[in-house]
């Protein structure tokens, strides 16, 4: 099964300046792993194990990354996936740790958002675990504003952790686009 055709029409491929946000393949699940496997990233997750295995990547291909409806990305600057991105629900993602503070992310949230609000959405909700400074710092850059904290249960450490929710408006995405260029 070609899982990136079958999902194709469900998850657009998106390119800017070398980066790209492509369908989650079976073939990522090293790469997945790779990052998923190292508690610098998991511990800010709340829906991943720790540890993380093979047999999760192949679930989370397979079961939440290519479910109908729920577009989600894997970040590559041509080499392979570094990260995933998602919009729906919310804005979600995670990146390697070899990639984090090269503005990467801040990228792919820039793509994700307009893709985002080219279709008929109002506002885009996303949040971080308190004490994630790198994580907020994406957001305020994107334009995220502060709405509310709510308590989650984490399944790596099934302890309760507090999430900063943001929310971000078509209107506050399409001025702070206009006043960049």
């Amino acid at each position: 099964m070609d899982v990136y055709a079958e999902n194709r029409s469900v998850v657009s491929e998106l390119h800017q300046d070398g980066l790209t946000l492509r369908p989650i393949v079976r073939g990522d699940a090293d790469a997945i792993v790779s990052a998923l496997s190292q508690w610098r990233v998991t511990r800010w997750l709340t829906s991943a194990p720790f540890p993380f295995g093979y047999e999760n990547a192949i679930y989370f291909i397979d079961e939440i990354a290519n479910a109908k409806g729920e577009p989600f990305w894997g970040i590559d600057w041509g080499s392979g996936l570094i990260g995933v991105i998602s919009v729906k629900p919310d804005l979600g993602y995670w990146l390697h740790p070899d990639h984090h503070g090269k503005g990467t992310m801040s990228r792919a949230v820039a793509m994700a958002c307009d893709h985002h609000f080219e279709g008929p959405y109002s506002e885009l909700v996303s949040g971080h675990f308190l004490g994630n400074e790198p994580s907020r710092a994406v957001l305020l850059k994107a334009g995220f504003e502060d709405t509310h904290q709510e308590e989650a249960v984490q399944l790596s450490t099934e302890k309760t952790v507090v999430i900063q929710r943001m929310t971000l408006t078509r209107d506050r995405w399409q001025t702070l686009r206009s006043q960049a260029q």
